[in-house]
């Protein structure tokens, strides 16, 4: 009972917050990011009706700053991590690193090897692409907690099923009632990146200024894995 519980809990935070990431890049390649996860309302009272369910597991250990900021110090590119959880529903977590390059160098091998997440030097200019579609899930998919999990399986992307909206909506209903389905399309991942340079190309998102574009991923097409999404920036 408690792996499935925690396959439960990692899924339901996952599918139900809205992220939100800023990106401050220098010209080298360094820079700081600041993470923001809001969860839905409903997420906390359902997290805890589960561990009614399962005693031995505490609900608060996956959304215990120390424990994220352990994680993302794991990374040996990462440092000057904070983490903390402001509101209930809430987490934020800041940190450094030296290279972007080096940083994804770090991740796992598939994830470097799906097509994710690429990023290309073009004479002076840096381009950095996330491709999100069928054939780069296999990076996606280390992303995704407790992705081995049996429970998680059924709720994750799936490169060899297709399956409609409706279906996938009525299953998340099943799985966390009847919030669920209004929980995961209003989920979403925002991607902020500020560049100390200037921007010269940039597909998806919009473009807020000179230097500063703004990407934005409804969830439910990650899910579905029914769209190619490609974001990318150009910038020196």
């Amino acid at each position: 009972m408690k792996k499935i519980t925690m396959a439960l809990l990692a899924s339901l935070i996952f599918l139900s917050c809205t992220m939100k990431q800023e990106i401050f890049l220098e010209t080298d390649g360094s820079g700081t990011a600041s993470v923001q996860i809001d969860l839905k309302n409903f997420v906390l009272p359902t997290i805890e009706d589960l561990a009614e369910v399962s005693p031995d597991v505490d609900p608060d250990e996956m959304l215990d700053p120390d424990k994220i900021k352990e994680s993302l110090l794991e990374n040996p590119e990462i440092s000057n991590v904070t983490a903390s959880r402001p509101l209930k529903n809430r987490l934020r977590m800041d940190f450094a690193f030296d290279s972007i390059e080096d940083l994804f160098e770090q991740a796992e091998e598939d994830i470097q090897s799906s097509g994710l997440i690429e990023i290309e030097k073009i004479g002076r200019e840096t381009k950095l692409t996330l491709a999100i579609n069928r054939e780069t899930y296999k990076g996606f998919n280390h992303l995704i907690p407790n992705i081995d999990d049996p429970t998680m399986a059924a709720l994750a992307p799936d490169p060899d099923m297709d399956i409609s909206e409706r279906d996938y909506l009525d299953m998340i209903e099943f799985f966390f009632g009847d919030d669920g389905p209004a929980g995961v399309l209003d989920s979403k991942l925002d991607l902020v990146i500020n560049v100390n340079g200037t921007i010269t190309n940039q597909t998806g998102g919009r473009k807020l200024t000179d230097s500063k574009v703004e990407f934005t991923v409804p969830l439910i097409r990650i899910l579905l894995l029914d769209t190619n999404l490609e974001y990318s920036i150009t910038y020196r």
